[in-house]
This record gives C-alpha cells, sequence and structure tokens, in this order.
C-alpha cells in the first residue's frame, strides 16, 4: 500500500468551505432583517462556488473532473449490489452511488442557490417556495451523504472524511503507479479568479446589495411595526 494524492486542493477547499457556508444558510433561512441579509450574501458565495465546481468539473484533476466519476448503469448496479452484501468494491475517486449523490447535490444547490439570487435580486418574490423545498430536500441529502459516507468507511476501513482533508489515500501500489499528479495550482487560480470577476460583475449590474439591504430594512421595518400594533 501506498499513500497518494487523490484530491487536489481546489476540490478540498471548494468542499469544506461550501460545507461551512451551507451550515450558514440553513441557519440562517428562517430569520428576516440583518440575518436575512447573511442568508443572501453567502447563497451569493455559494453560488459563485458552483460556478467554481462546475469548471473545475471539466478542467480539475482526474478524480475531481465529471467525467471520473459518471459510471455506467451496469457499475452502478453492480456496486449497489456488492453494498447490499457488505462487501462494496473500491474505488480510488467517487464509488457509483457517491458519484450519483454529488451530481444530484450539486443540481439541487445550485437551484437553490439560483432561486435565492433571483428573490433577492430581481423581486422573483413566486420563487420563494420553490426555493425553501429545495432548501428542505437538500437537508435531507446532506444526511443521506453523511450517513453514505459512515456506512463506506465502516465496511471499506477507508478513512474517506481524512482523505478529503489530507487528500491522499492508501492505494495497493499497482494501482498507486497508475494515477497521475493532481492539477497545478495556476489552473485553479485562475478559474476562481475568473469566477469572483464574473461574480463581482454580477453583483454591480443587478444591484444586489442594495436590494438585499431594502428587503431586509423591509422585514426590520415590519417586525417593529407588529410589535406597535401589539
Amino acid at each position: 500500500m501506498r499513500q497518494v494524492m487523490v484530491w487536489d486542493k481546489a476540490t478540498r477547499v471548494f468542499h469544506w468551505l461550501l460545507v461551512a457556508l451551507v451550515v450558514v444558510c440553513f441557519l440562517t433561512g428562517e430569520d428576516d432583517g440583518l440575518t436575512f441579509a447573511i442568508h443572501a450574501y453567502t447563497g451569493f458565495i455559494v453560488l459563485l462556488l458552483l460556478l467554481f465546481r462546475l469548471g473545475w468539473g471539466f478542467v480539475g484533476s482526474r478524480h475531481s473532473q465529471f467525467s471520473d466519476f459518471i459510471y455506467p448503469w451496469s457499475t452502478v448496479r453492480r456496486y449497489a449490489v456488492s453494498l447490499l452484501k457488505f462487501r462494496p468494491d473500491r474505488f480510488v475517486g467517487h464509488n457509483p452511488l457517491g458519484g450519483l449523490m454529488v451530481f444530484l447535490m450539486l443540481g439541487v444547490l445550485m437551484g437553490t442557490a439560483l432561486s435565492g439570487f433571483l428573490m433577492a435580486s430581481n423581486n422573483f418574490g413566486w420563487l420563494e417556495d420553490f426555493h425553501e423545498a429545495l432548501g428542505e430536500f437538500m437537508q435531507i441529502l446532506v444526511l443521506i451523504h453523511i450517513a453514505g459516507v459512515l456506512v463506506d468507511q465502516l465496511l471499506t476501513r477507508e478513512n474517506l472524511i481524512w482523505a478529503m482533508v489530507s487528500g491522499r489515500k492508501s492505494l495497493p501500489e499497482n494501482t498507486a503507479k497508475n494515477e497521475a499528479s493532481p492539477a497545478g495550482h495556476l489552473r485553479a487560480i485562475v478559474l476562481a479568479l475568473a469566477v469572483v470577476v464574473g461574480g463581482a460583475y454580477l453583483f454591480q449590474q443587478t444591484a444586489y446589495s442594495t436590494k438585499v439591504t431594502a428587503i431586509a430594512s423591509e422585514d426590520d421595518s415590519g417586525r417593529r411595526n407588529g410589535k406597535d400594533d401589539d
């Protein structure tokens, strides 16, 4: 067995930053005023992170690319059967079910972030129910994802959580020698700068800050008026 770098730094930074920001969104999603503003700004950053991941899924390291965890249905079925027998096949990157979960979570998060952005920047109030439904569905997916990781760790004896921290996995020598080096930092920096510049332009063109502040102020005013009426 040999320790091999499987997850590049860009993927790991994206993963843990996304985890932290999604938690903030969950905790601030039901409040008004300043808390709503925190929710809206955090959601915008999540949207930019997802755009970065979309690009990194094509130009990133081997196991970060979408093509690495798109498996034919026969492979997905075979893996599911091996999991039900408590003897799951091992994969260097995402396993077939894990890959499907990644696509599903990214898709739901993108829908949630986009609907929230439209609500805050362009007064698409009719999207509120859709936005909240996606947020609640995302909470369910997060729980399933965590359970899946823990079950995989139990059955394969691989510390997947630590692998996403360190980027390394212990692989058999015949597998390790076929692993390519992760993508360089420059590629990730260029992509991140492009997303930040595009995000800044979008932020300005939609007057996002002004509209979020206005909505937060209206919420505060409404709550104060409600208290005065009482």
